[in-house]
Formats: C-alpha cells, sequence, structure tokens
C-alpha cells in the first residue's frame, strides 16, 4: 500500500530528484571523450595537386629555352633529290602554369612571285605527372591532328610516329650552342635500320 499524503508525496519526489541528479554525474564522470567516439570530422587526405604541379614544372625547365619568336628557313627534301626551301616561323609560348608549351608553325614560299603560306601547324607540348611522361600532339593544318610518340634528350626532344603504310616518321628538336633552333625530319622505310632526311629546320630568335 502506498502512502499518497502530501508530505509523503513530497519526500519521494525529492528523493527521485536526487537520485537523476547523481546519476547524472557518474554517467559524465565514466563517459569516454566525445572525440574519441568518432564524433569530430576526419582531417582530408593531402591534395597532390601542389606536388604534381612543381613536379611538371621542373619536368618541363629544361625546354623553357623554345619560349619566344623564330624564325629561319626549313629545307624540305623531296622524293626524287630535289629540295624547295619555306621561310619558317615558329611561335611558342609557355602555358597552363609553365607545365605546357603551345607551339605554332607557319611556313612561307614565293610562288610565281609572290609570297604564300603553305604550312599552319599547332602543337602542344606538355609533362603529365601521375604517369611521368611527356606528349605531344598537334594538328598539321591539313584536317589532321594526331598525338605522337615522345622522347626527350636533354634539352631537346624526339617525336615520332608509324604511317598507315608502316613507315617510321621522326622529328629531333635541339638547342644549338649558338641558341638557335635545330630540327631534322627523318623517314625509313626499313623498321629504323636507315634513315633519310626530309627536311632540315634552322631558326633563330626574332628580335
Amino acid at each position: 500500500m502506498i502512502d499518497a499524503s502530501p508530505a509523503a508525496l513530497s519526500a519521494r519526489n525529492l528523493m527521485l530528484r536526487s537520485t537523476f541528479f547523481f546519476a547524472g554525474v557518474l554517467l559524465l564522470a565514466v563517459a569516454p571523450p566525445l572525440a574519441s567516439l568518432g564524433a569530430q570530422p576526419a582531417q582530408a587526405s593531402a591534395d597532390p595537386r601542389a606536388a604534381w604541379l612543381a613536379q611538371a614544372r621542373d619536368a618541363l625547365a629544361p625546354f623553357a629555352w623554345l619560349v619566344g619568336e623564330w624564325e629561319g628557313t626549313a629545307t624540305i627534301h623531296t622524293a626524287n633529290g630535289g629540295t624547295m626551301s619555306l621561310q619558317q616561323r615558329e611561335s611558342v609560348t609557355s602555358a597552363a602554369f609553365a607545365t605546357a608549351l603551345i607551339i605554332q608553325g607557319r611556313g612561307m614560299m614565293n610562288v610565281n612571285g609572290s609570297p604564300r603560306q603553305l604550312w599552319d601547324a599547332a602543337g602542344l607540348f606538355a609533362y603529365d605527372t601521375p604517369t611521368k611522361t611527356f606528349s605531344f600532339s598537334s594538328a598539321s593544318g591539313s584536317g589532321l591532328a594526331q598525338t605522337f610518340a615522345v622522347s626527350t634528350q636533354g634539352s631537346g626532344f624526339t617525336w615520332s610516329y608509324v604511317e598507315a603504310a608502316g613507315a617510321r616518321m621522326r622529328f629531333v628538336i635541339t638547342r644549338t650552342a649558338d641558341d638557335k633552333w635545330k630540327e631534322i625530319g627523318e623517314r625509313s622505310e626499313d623498321g629504323g635500320a636507315t634513315w633519310t632526311t626530309t627536311i632540315n629546320l634552322l631558326l633563330a630568335r626574332k628580335d
């Protein structure tokens, strides 16, 4: 039988409030810290792109000498053993935070006494940090756009491809001791055993 008198109810309420208070204090004392329960968000993993950018800049630095305006002669060697010459101009700009070079080449020749543009090509030379590879892509101005195999040698590089008929083509760009742009194009029809020159470029910086 429960005593329902006012005095008994008041005493019972006081006892219950005291029990809840001490129970709460005990829970706070023994509960683990909130951080140990994973309540705080985990820190984001480090973004690798800053390191990629630095590595790509370092990889492209040896080729920074190409940046600028160039002009000179391109000598084309024809299949019948003859030659023809173009007045060649190359414009190179640094792009993508110094991780790529944009190259535009134009060739002019006098035809019947009048200058005529016969060549207009654009290319992108770049470095990809995750794969640690260089790439060279170009549009030749003839409706064809290609991506080429690339190998580097010091401050120069070679880009190459295989024609549909199986002949190999390669172009080697080097810097001469007197700061000129030298480029040689070659063709091989025997799997690279022998090479025949197809074009010679020798360009100087424009003042």
